[in-house]
């Protein structure tokens, strides 16, 4: 691995935490699989079928997901959540369990592009759960308001960490973030083997 792609990321956390909030998720999100990692670029063969040739920003931040499970929601947490309005309420596809180094990133509540219907992702602290039948619920604290999201069991949970510039490996999934102003990478999230970020 080149040391061209290590990125510093603890120094870094607050300028990538600028660079994914709301607005800036107006940019491209680019989803796939790791085909190349070189001084400083990284191929992707997307899940459209083409491949992309990507810079990696000199500040660039890269974060790992691993498997979880709902044992890992609790209140307390910082966590991503990506849901879909359904019944009347909000019901969560998929929860980020954010490392505590991690917490404030990407505050808020905002428009996702997960699903083609429309879908919000709501970075926030866990204020309260509560167990409906076999789902959760919580109520979400972020600094402009809050929500209350329902996650039943089908949901996708996974732990999100700061990643080592090795575990850009050949083979992985990843979801990229494109930079606002420019055509390099604002951040790359990698799957642990086997595991695919659900974002």
């Amino acid at each position: 691995m080149s040391r061209a792609l290590w990125v510093p990321v603890a120094a870094t956390t607050v300028l990538v935490g600028v660079l994914l909030s709301a607005p800036a998720f107006a940019q491209a999100h680019i989803r796939g699989t790791l085909t190349a990692a070189k001084d400083g670029t990284i191929s992707v063969q997307t899940d459209k079928g083409g491949t992309e040739s990507i810079k990696l920003a000199n500040d660039a931040g890269l974060f790992l997901v691993t498997t979880a499970d709902m044992s890992a929601i609790q209140a307390g947490k910082f966590v991503g959540i990506t849901s879909i309005e359904q019944d009347g309420k909000r019901v969560a596809r998929e929860v980020h369990v954010f490392d505590e180094s991690l917490r404030g990133l990407a505050e808020g509540h905002y428009p996702w592009d997960l699903e083609s219907k429309p879908n919000m992702m709501t970075n926030a602290n866990i204020a309260k759960i509560e167990e409906v039948g076999t789902d959760h619920v919580v109520r979400l604290n972020y600094s402009r308001g809050e929500q209350t999201i329902t996650i039943p069991t089908s949901a996708t949970v996974v732990a999100f960490d700061k990643a080592p510039a090795d575990q850009l490996a050949v083979g992985r999934k990843v979801f990229v973030v494109m930079k606002k102003d420019g055509p390099e990478a604002a951040a790359v999230v990698i799957g642990a083997e086997g595991v695919k970020p659900p974002m």
